[in-house]
């Protein structure tokens, strides 16, 4: 029995996110379902982490063990098969059986995409939040700024676990303009629970004038903003979770 871990991507419009659950349509139940008519008797497969109702995903990793024997190619195919045409497996690796893709992971990187537009685009709107107009991205980008580094983010998200620590190390941080749409790139070693929906949130608030440019840093040193709206989730993308290289 083989080891493997594989890139999934997915639309997340019409999943409850990708963790099973009971009564709710998920990415996970889908993929598992798909994995069983190739054999596949395990219990659960192993994410890099969770992705909300509505999130999608370009680079969600998962895992699991399989007895296969027609190769990596092959597999991608036959899930690929079996799969929905809003998921689709993009690669597949073997690798030890001691890979976990959560624990493992050195970074995780999303992608938040906004758009201004009076009328709503069709075109647009499952993968963008509609602002009426473009808020001002150099004030955006001067507040992402201060996200840099190792800080308590208790403000902006909350860990799954009571008493887990919301200490995390965001690598970068920006926005960029692309046209009538402009787009949030954060990485970081992990986030909390919400806690790029909520960022992406205030930065928009910002840039339209509705809160003041300090309100990160006053999050980020006290633990409170007072904000507890989110960006929608239809605008978020996991696009891509980074191992440490030539082990995985």
């Amino acid at each position: 029995m083989a080891h493997y871990k594989l890139i999934l991507a997915y639309e997340g419009t019409e999943y409850h996110g990708f963790q099973r659950q009971k009564n709710n349509h998920s990415v996970q139940a889908e993929f598992e379902t798909a994995l069983r008519k190739l054999g596949w008797q395990g219990r659960a497969v192993m994410p890099a982490g969770r992705t909300d109702s509505g999130v999608h995903a370009q680079g969600q990793v998962i895992s699991f063990s399989l007895e296969w024997r027609h190769g990596t190619d092959t597999l991608v195919s036959a899930l690929n098969a079996h799969l929905p045409a809003d998921i689709a497996v993009q690669d597949a690796v073997e690798v030890p059986l001691a890979f976990h893709p959560r624990y493992d992971a050195l970074s995780r990187s999303y992608r938040y995409q906004i758009y201004a537009q009076f009328a709503r685009n069709p075109l647009l709107d499952r993968f963008s939040w509609r602002l009426n107009t473009m808020p001002d991205l150099e004030r955006m980008n001067r507040a992402a700024q201060l996200l840099l580094g190792q800080h308590d983010f208790r403000a902006f998200g909350k860990a799954l676990k009571e008493d887990a620590t919301t200490v995390r190390k965001i690598f970068s941080a920006g926005w960029e303009l692309n046209g009538q749409t402009a787009a949030f790139n954060i990485c970081g070693n992990a986030f909390l629970y919400h806690m790029v929906r909520r960022i992406v949130f205030v930065l928009v608030q910002i840039g339209l004038g509705n809160l003041p440019d300090d309100i990160v840093k006053r999050g980020l040193e006290s633990g409170e903003t007072g904000i507890v709206s989110l960006a929608p989730a239809r605008g978020l993308t996991l696009m891509e979770v980074t191992y440490p290289e030539n082990e995985w």
